[in-house]
C-alpha cells in the first residue's frame, strides 16, 4: 500500500529547529512532530473511509504552513521501495553544510578530517570533524586520527535531520517492506557515495592539501565497511592508514 508523506521544518537560521511530518496510508493518519534530529511524538489515527484520511492528511499540511513551518519534502512512498537516491542527495547536501559548519565554528583550526557515523541498524547519520591543531594536542597521537568518536567536534548534525526522517521510516511501525540487509548495505553505501561526491567537487582540498586530509566513513561498534577507506582517500592517506595498521602488528 502506497503512501502519501510531507516533511516541513520550522529553522534556526538555516539549520532545522522543529520538524513536523504526517503519512497517509489507505484509512490511517500517521503523524510525528519535535526538535529536529529526535524521534519526536507520534500519534495515528484511522478513519472510516480513505478520502475522509487524505482530507485530514492534508489539513496537517495546510495547518503546518499557517504555524510557520516550511514544506521541505512531500513524495509517494513505495514500502517495498527505499529511495537510495534521494539519501545520498540528502546526505551529500547535509555533509556539505556541516562542513562548513565546523570551519565557521572554529576558524583558528585547520579542520583536515570529516566523517560521517552511522550505526549497526543503520537508524542514525551524523557529522565528526577534527584538525591538525587537536590531533597535535591529544594524547592518543596517530590513534585518534583514525576514530571519529574521539574527534573534537560535531558541527551541523541538525542538517542530517531530513536524512534521518528517510531512515526512521525502517524503525517505525509504518509499511516497510524492504530486507535489512538490503536497507543496511543500501544506507552505508549511499553515506559513502556522499561523500565522494563532495571530495570530487574539492570540498576537502586537491592535490597536496587533499593528501592531507582524511575521510571516513564509520559504523560505530561494527567491523568497517569494506572499501570505504581507498573509495574516500587518495593513495596518500590509505598508506597512512596502511602504516599506522602496520604498527600494531609490529
Amino acid at each position: 500500500m502506497h503512501s502519501n508523506y510531507s516533511l516541513f521544518y520550522t529553522f534556526d537560521g538555516d539549520r532545522p529547529a522543529r520538524f513536523r511530518e504526517a503519512r497517509v496510508f489507505g484509512t490511517t493518519v500517521w503523524r510525528a512532530s519535535g526538535a529536529a534530529m529526535t524521534w519526536g511524538e507520534e500519534t495515528r489515527n484511522d478513519y472510516a473511509r480513505e478520502a475522509e484520511a487524505h482530507a485530514v492528511y492534508l489539513a496537517h499540511g495546510r495547518a503546518a504552513l499557517a504555524d510557520g513551518y516550511v514544506l521541505a519534502r512531500e513524495s509517494v512512498i513505495d514500502p517495498a521501495v527505499f529511495d537510495f537516491a534521494l539519501l545520498q542527495t540528502l546526505v551529500a547536501d547535509a555533509a556539505r553544510l556541516a562542513v562548513e559548519a565546523a570551519r565557521r565554528a572554529h576558524p583558528d583550526q585547520h579542520i583536515d578530517a570529516f566523517a560521517l557515523v552511522s550505526d549497526d541498524s543503520a537508524m542514525t547519520i551524523g557529522p565528526m570533524a577534527n584538525s591538525r591543531e587537536a590531533l597535535a594536542a591529544s594524547e592518543y597521537g596517530e590513534e585518534m586520527l583514525w576514530n571519529p568518536a574521539e574527534w573534537a567536534f560535531e558541527d551541523g548534525g541538525e542538517y542530517f535531520d531530513s536524512a534521518y526522517r528517510l531512515l526512521l521510516q525502517a524503525h517505525r511501525d509504518l509499511p516497510f517492506d524492504v530486507d535489512f540487509a538490503t536497507l543496511r548495505s543500501g544506507v552505508f553505501d549511499a553515506c559513502i557515495a556522499a561523500l565522494a561526491q563532495l571530495d570530487a567537487e574539492g570540498v576537502f582540498g586537491r592535490g597536496a592539501r587533499r593528501d592531507e586530509s582524511v575521510l571516513l566513513f564509520e559504523v560505530s561498534d561494527s567491523e568497517a565497511v569494506e572499501g570505504a577507506m581507498a573509495r574516500l582517500n587518495p593513495p596518500a592517506v590509505v598508506a597512512r592508514f596502511e602504516a599506522w595498521m602496520a604498527s600494531w602488528v609490529d
